[in-house]
């Protein structure tokens, strides 16, 4: 038919270009020489020029070199360039352009030159049109070689102009198929090679852009092409069987998309990636090669890069050093060198970078988890949630970080000003009294503020071990607050004013333990000695008939307090060092020992006034 003519045309015109053009074999073996009498062997020389250029103008967004780079628009151009050439175009413009790579599918479809995109989908078309028909309902019985096709003059001896060969059928539905392949008039075997290396290459070319962010929109516009390639290789039915390339060129186009999804995700440990990679590396027969088990296991071996305390880097030597390891040409054997040398595959080392956050406790010394929230973006604000330590993502917009717990004071960091990137940080937090680490009390369902029913049977000691470690403040709950200690039950009775004027507790253990549990609850613990003064100046106004100092002392802090009260009225309201209510029953429980005595308002304050 018509379509087998054009389709050997085609091909005669393609192996005449490859016999006098540019340096291809012109003989029956491969050349390895890069210089072929006046020409250069291109099949060479192209694979490094090409990735020279895009390495020389990285992140430049050069228009003009990226034009160089630019794939072919036509069916006759793509003849003239080898589909793995594409894909290492693709990436080449993708470092030149570097700010135009977007974490999205649609920028991967476009990339495809709009003849192959055109073309492969009418291969699918056709493939379901002639499904349809009672002699191709089976496609799986149809006989495909290995190269995607049959050959020429096969081809034109069947004169199905296609590349299937139908088991069955009447005459009528043959004439049919025939009419439903009669319009592809492109090489249906290069439309395959060249839409899988260039999905191939767009999928490694934003896993560079993207390498280390933890990018979940990059990460499942690469997914999703990874399910296609996975379709092409398992899947039999008729559309797949039509749009499949041969299987070497779809292992190691899933491996290239493979390597990609691990640079993005690389040091997360992220478990539906884990489960994803997992299952591809699960096949094994004799079509899945040495190199596609390295680049799986590689890819694996990236997800938890430095067990999760490291990430790749984005800088220009980082690129470099990844394309070099992860270059997407992959051995047969583990002695296979001709192509790639795999001792080069090691050069990732060289692009890890340490970005761990931790946060230490500036008391103990000591690594202690706390949740932060991360502001990335300058326009547009994104928050992320997370619990040092963890790994800090390699992005380059974070704006401020912050600490989001009750249990730590709070603490604001400004991101723009780190001069350091890439490397460890190490946050210093301050634990508030009355609370446990999240180690020890995950849920806060042991904190200071939640023991209502005393220390559970325990000491007050007991108790408060576990929330500070603080000398003084144990020292204060072992002699004042212990009920059984025995010094305290020996003067205990010193301790204990007439008639109850302490007021705050009927005994000074107490005494000491409410104002133990305020303090340390409203993180003022410098407080303690002030309250116990207050007392001891209210026990020896009682004991003392001229205990002046003491009643001066109170009335200052009465005063204080007054005027406190009267110029901060309709401001936000802030905690006092000793609550009000202690300091308005502390000058009561004055007013009625004075009373007893006989004096009144009028005679205190010219009696305290002229001493």
């Amino acid at each position: 038919g018509g379509t087998d003519d054009v389709e050997l045309r085609r091909r005669r015109e393609a192996s005449e270009r490859a016999s006098t053009g540019g340096g291809a074999n012109t003989g029956e073996t491969e050349c390895s020489h890069i210089f072929e009498g006046d020409t250069i062997n291109t099949n060479l020389t192209a694979p490094g020029a090409t990735l020279a250029l895009g390495l020389m103008y990285l992140k430049t967004g050069n228009r003009s070199i990226a034009a160089l780079l630019a794939l072919p628009d036509t069916h006759f151009l793509l003849d003239y360039v080898r589909p793995d050439l594409l894909l290492l175009r693709v990436v080449a413009r993708a470092m030149v352009l570097w700010e135009d790579v977007e974490p999205s599918s649609k920028w991967i479809d476009e990339q495809i030159p709009a003849v192959v995109k055109t073309s492969f989908a009418q291969l699918g078309r056709s493939a379901e049109q002639a499904a349809a028909y009672p002699g191709l309902s089976n496609l799986s019985s149809m006989d495909v070689d290995d190269a995607g096709g049959r050959s020429a003059d096969n081809e034109h001896q069947q004169g199905t102009g296609g590349d299937l060969t139908l088991n069955g059928g009447s005459p009528e539905n043959a004439e049919r198929e025939h009419a439903s392949f009669e319009n592809l008039l492109f090489d249906r075997q290069a439309v395959r090679q060249i839409h899988a290396h260039v999905v191939a290459g767009a999928c490694f070319g934003m896993g560079l852009r993207f390498a280390g962010t933890g990018d979940q929109r990059a990460a499942s516009a690469i997914i999703s092409h990874i399910m296609d390639f996975c379709k092409l290789r398992e899947e039999n039915d008729p559309v797949s069987q039509a749009q499949r390339p041969e299987k070497p060129i779809l292992e190691m186009c899933l491996c290239c998309a493979a390597l990609a999804l691990a640079m993005v995700m690389a040091g997360t440990g992220d478990l539906d990636t884990l489960r994803f990679l997992r299952a591809l590396r699960w096949r094994c027969d004799g079509d899945v090669r040495y190199g596609s088990h390295m680049a799986f296991g590689s890819a694996i071996g990236l997800l938890f890069l430095g067990g999760g305390r490291c990430t790749l880097g984005q800088d220009p030597e980082d690129i470099a050093a990844l394309l070099i390891a992860f270059f997407p040409r992959f051995p047969a054997t583990t002695s296979d060198n001709q192509y790639h040398l795999q001792a080069l595959r090691h050069c990732y080392a060289l692009a890890v970078k340490c970005s761990e956050l931790v946060a230490i406790d500036i008391d103990t010394r000591e690594e202690v988890f706390v949740p932060i929230e991360i502001d990335f973006g300058h326009t547009m604000k994104e928050t992320s949630q997370l619990t040092a330590p963890c790994l800090l993502l390699n992005r380059d917009d974070m704006t401020q970080m912050r600490i989001v717990s009750e249990r730590y004071y709070q603490v604001n960091l400004d991101m723009a000003q780190q001069s350091t990137p890439g490397s460890q940080l190490r946050l210093f937090v301050k634990k508030k009294s009355g609370h446990l680490t999240y180690l020890q009390d995950p849920h806060a369902l042991r904190s200071l503020l939640v023991q209502t029913g005393g220390s559970g049977g325990g000491s007050t000691l007991d108790l408060i071990k576990s929330f500070t470690e603080d000398n003084v403040v144990l020292a204060y709950a072992k002699y004042l607050c212990d009920s059984d200690n025995e010094i305290l039950k020996k003067n205990a009775r010193s301790f204990i004013p007439k008639q109850n004027t302490g007021g705050i507790g009927f005994t000074i253990e107490e005494f000491c333990t409410d104002i133990l549990h305020e303090c340390l609850t409203q993180e003022k613990p410098d407080a303690i000695p002030m309250y116990l003064s207050l007392r001891n100046s209210l026990v020896s106004i009682d004991r003392e008939k001229r205990a002046i100092g003491n009643v001066w002392d109170i009335r200052l802090v009465r005063t204080y307090y007054q005027a406190k009260n009267r110029l901060c009225t309709g401001c936000s309201a802030t905690k006092s060092l000793i609550g009000a209510d202690f300091v308005a029953l502390l000058c009561e429980k004055v007013d009625n020992i004075l009373a007893c005595r006989g004096f009144d308002d009028v005679q205190v304050f010219s009696h305290v006034w002229i001493c």
